[in-house]
């Protein structure tokens, strides 16, 4: 096929869209707004070594995942975490290792008693009732005469937050089975994505039109063709285009289009959530700790910087094998958490900020731990990631699944499409895998489309 098809971001998902499109012979442009390919996969070297701003799991290793090729690729290395872990009780002293395993299997349990609820009664649950309320609730129904145990049952849920970028009071209870982990193994990449992304894009890059620093401002379509216009003003006509943005620039209408999205699909848009998971990276002189990662419950010990009681969850980069292990925490940081710390002004205001934790881990010396540099993101301000990270399902959702769809469905009937993460099937909703496998859906519908007209 000869046909002239846009494809506006060069990100995972926008990569995939035209590696597929080029198989079946179209003619690709790829606009992209940054200097850079890969979206939110993105690097630093600060430390002099990499680490990454974007994603840093394999989630999932079933063929569910359409990129697991790319994660089983010679250049990638994959490491588990571990299970070597301790929790910090609000006043700041350790659980028990009996203790630990006890309240992170709490964690688990109740919050995948949510999921299977919500699968089982989402349309009957009130769209305003959270994740938290459920288990709030059935904790306060099975200990009712034992409030340590239910706070307990409660600060372990929270830490679920850091899975979905948002704090579990506003994940949606409805929705909750959309959040579903993906099936099989969820590793972190230990060498990081760099490798992953020139993978995805080696015979593709060289192949398409590649368009970097060029800002899509509008996009007009009829049934005929689809006229885009940039922010230099300059417009070119395509027969069809793929929108491969984050959803939260399809939020923030960083691109019009003319005519206006209808009803439905802008209420898909506007209805879904978006997270705002943030990461840290804090270097030290020396690797002073021993366990794979640290989580910190409703900390009464930071009253000044911490007077939310926000819960802190850090894992090691110590303990990655060589040559990617490095004296490194790193933070996940989520929702209002994660806008303070983003706002602050000065490394030293952030490190403070941290300090009441790393502080308390065995190992630690004042005056000779101090951190040495430190590494932060700040999507929530990058407008070309919609202000923010990936999809998320909060409280007042009433149609997330059809939503979904919706976004899947694109718009044939004006030649224009969808991709992203969330775009993908619920299972690899909110990851790399599934960002991929939109690309690939979106070019199979662009070519089921043309193939219809021949």
């Amino acid at each position: 096929m000869s046909q002239k098809i846009a494809i506006i971001g060069a990100g995972t998902a926008g990569i995939s869209c035209a590696r597929t499109l080029l198989e079946y012979g179209f003619d690709v442009t790829i606009f992209e707004a940054r200097d850079r390919i890969g979206g939110r996969i993105d690097v630093s070297n600060a430390f002099g070594k990499s680490v990454d701003l974007g994603p840093n799991w394999m989630h999932g290793d079933t063929k569910e995942n359409s990129a697991l090729s790319y994660f089983k690729d010679a250049s990638v290395t994959l490491h588990d975490i571990g299970s070597y872990g301790t929790i910090f009780a609000p006043n700041g002293m350790q659980y028990s290792p009996d203790k630990v395993d006890y309240l992170e299997e709490f964690m688990w349990e109740y919050v995948e008693e949510a999921i299977e609820y919500s699968k089982e009664n989402a349309a009957t649950i009130d769209p305003e009732l959270s994740l938290y309320d459920y288990v709030e609730r059935v904790a306060t129904d099975r200990y009712p005469d034992n409030a340590e145990m239910q706070e307990q049952i409660l600060m372990a849920t929270r830490i679920f937050g850091f899975y979905i970028g948002e704090d579990v009071k506003r994940q949606s209870l409805k929705f909750a089975f959309l959040e579903e982990p993906s099936p099989g193994e969820n590793l972190f990449v230990a060498s990081g994505f760099a490798s992953i992304l020139q993978n995805m894009a080696e015979k593709v890059i060289d192949k398409v039109d590649l368009q970097l620093n060029t800002p899509v401002a509008d996009i007009d379509t009829s049934a005929s063709g689809v006229s885009i216009t940039l922010k230099t003003g300059q417009s070119i006509a395509f027969d069809a285009a793929v929108v491969a943005v984050p959803l939260g620039a399809l939020k923030k209408r960083a691109i019009a289009f003319h005519p206006e999205l209808p009803a439905r699909l802008l209420s898909a848009v506007d209805s879904l959530g978006y997270g705002r998971l943030e990461k840290v990276y804090i270097r030290f002189p020396r690797k002073f700790w021993s366990l794979d990662y640290y989580e910190f419950f409703a900390p009464d010990y930071a009253p000044h910087t911490n007077p939310e009681k926000w819960p802190m969850s850090v894992i090691s980069l110590a303990h990655l094998p060589e040559p990617y292990c490095q004296p490194v925490l790193l933070w996940y940081l989520y929702g209002e958490m994660s806008q303070k710390v983003v706002n602050m002004q000065t490394d030293g205001e952030k490190i403070a900020f941290f300090e009441p934790y790393f502080s308390r881990i065995s190992g630690y010396e004042p005056g000779r731990d101090e951190p040495a540099a430190i590494i932060s993101t700040s999507w929530s301000k990058d407008p070309y990631a919609g202000y923010g990270s990936y999809s998320c399902f909060t409280v007042g959702l009433k149609e997330g699944d059809i939503d979904i769809e919706e976004l899947r469905r694109g718009l044939p009937e004006r030649n224009v499409w969808l991709a992203g993460e969330h775009c993908s099937d619920v299972l690899q909703l909110a990851t790399v895998g599934g960002a991929y496998g939109s690309g690939i859906h979106a070019a199979h519908l662009v070519v089921e489309h043309f193939e219809s007209k021949n």
